[in-house]
This record gives structure tokens, sequence and C-alpha cells, in this order.
């Protein structure tokens, strides 16, 4: 109930900044869609903040990188962005763990017109990388840095207990990267998006809890990546490499949970 009146607080405060010409002095040479985007967006998914006590919502960067892999054409982007904003609801969520921890956000009544300039925008352009990812870069690799959170531990010597759901659309995964039998690109792009579809079942499964779900978003954490690169792939070559990749991943689910 916090986040609904936050968000309602959030959205009359940006009201008010428009029709007050909020930033406007120096938009000169400023895209629109990233001008609406600071507007509109960052108040909740700011780049800006310093730790993950102070975030709202995820970065936009995170964002994109979650749904341009799904939506690979720029219409059908633009699209999802749009009633994503105007209609949230779990059946479209492609961010599980952020949902998990953020909880979904309101319907946001901003006007069309806008929201399609930033999605095309999204959609062109890179987005503004995480003041924190900036931080760590700093003292750590990218591949240090995804190894951490990757990382999934024992429960003091012990698997971890999961919802009996969870154990069995895992075996439903693992099935489905053994027996795959690609013929085109296409098909592995649609087997990356049917492995995303389970393990956002598992995830967004309130029964995983506490510990158990942290552990359990940091294994499919360490999936996500090839996930998406299985979505995007140009040669059934490389559809190849990226299923052998999630195939050993998944395997090891049973040495951490049960």
């Amino acid at each position: 109930m916090k986040h609904f009146f936050l968000y309602i607080f959030i959205f009359t405060l940006l009201s008010f900044q428009f029709t007050n010409g909020y930033g406007q002095s120096s938009t000169e040479n400023i895209p629109e869609g990233y001008r609406l985007m600071k507007v509109y967006c960052y108040v909740c998914h700011n780049p800006e903040v310093k730790s993950h006590d102070q975030m709202l919502a995820p970065p936009m960067m995170m964002v994109k990188k979650h749904y341009k892999p799904t939506y690979p054409d720029k219409k059908d982007f633009v699209e999802t962005i749009v009633s994503w904003v105007h209609h949230p609801s779990t059946e479209k969520v492609l961010m599980p763990g952020a949902v998990r921890k953020f909880k979904i956000m309101p319907p946001l009544a901003y006007p069309e017109k806008d929201l399609i300039a930033i999605a095309e925008y999204m959609f062109d352009h890179e987005m503004d990388k995480p003041a924190m990812m900036q931080q760590m870069q700093g003292n750590k690799s990218r591949q240090e840095m995804q190894m951490e959170k990757s990382q999934v531990v024992l429960n003091d010597g012990k698997k971890w207990k999961v919802d009996a759901s969870t154990i069995t659309t895992m075996k439903e995964v693992n099935g489905m990267l053994t027996a795959f039998k690609g013929q085109e690109v296409k098909d592995y792009h649609q087997l990356g998006k049917d492995i995303f579809a389970k393990a956002k079942v598992m995830i967004m499964d309130e029964n995983n809890k506490g510990e158990a779900f942290e552990q359990l978003h940091n294994f499919f954490h360490g999936m996500e990546g090839n996930m998406h690169k299985l979505m995007e792939v140009t040669t059934t070559e490389e559809g190849e490499k990226y299923r052998a990749l999630l195939k050993v991943h998944a395997r090891t689910f049973g040495d951490y949970f049960e």
C-alpha cells in the first residue's frame, strides 16, 4: 500500500513540474525521449542512487536489458513498454526478481505520445549506467561483479528447501534443454523465451521466501545472461553454444535445492 501512495505522490509532483517548465532551460540539445524519461521515469528508476536500500525500482539500463531480447522488433518493444506503464500486470512481468523486491508498479496515466518517445529512445540508445555499477567497477572487473551476483551458497552445508512445484518446474527446464532439437534460429529464440517463462514462475512463487528465495534468485541470475543471449542468437551454432551453457547450469540446481 505504501508503494501505491508513493507513486500517486510522484505522479502529482511530476504533473506540477511539467506545468512549471521543469528542466526546460537546458533541454535544447537533449532528445525528447531522454528528457521525458528523466522527468517521468528517473524519480523511481534513478540511476544516481548510491545503494540498493535507496532504490525504488530497477534502473532503466536493466529494464532495457530484460525487454529488448524478448522484443527485438522496435514496434513490439515500444508497444510493450507503453502497455506495461498503462496496464502493468504479473502476466507481463519480465523482471520477476525486481517485482518480488519492489512490488508491481501501479498503472500510470502518462500521455501515450510521451511514453512512445521514451520507449523509442530506450530502444535506440544506451541507458545511463547506474552509479552503483560505476562505483563497483572502479574496484572490480565486470566478470567479478557478475560472479558475485550469481553465487549460490548452501544453507550451512545443507540444501535449501523450496516449494515442490519449483522442483517440478526445474525438472521441466532440464527436460526442455536436453530434448531440444532446433532447426532454425527462431527455434532457439523461442527456447530462450520458454526457459525464461519457467524461471519467472519459480521466482514469482511466493512460497519461496527468505534466504531460500534469495539463493534461488541468485541461481537464476547466473542463467539470465545466457537466456537473453539465446533469444538474440543469429546462427544455430551460436544457439547451441548458449543452450549447452544453460544445460550445464540447470543441472547444478539439485546441488543447492530440494
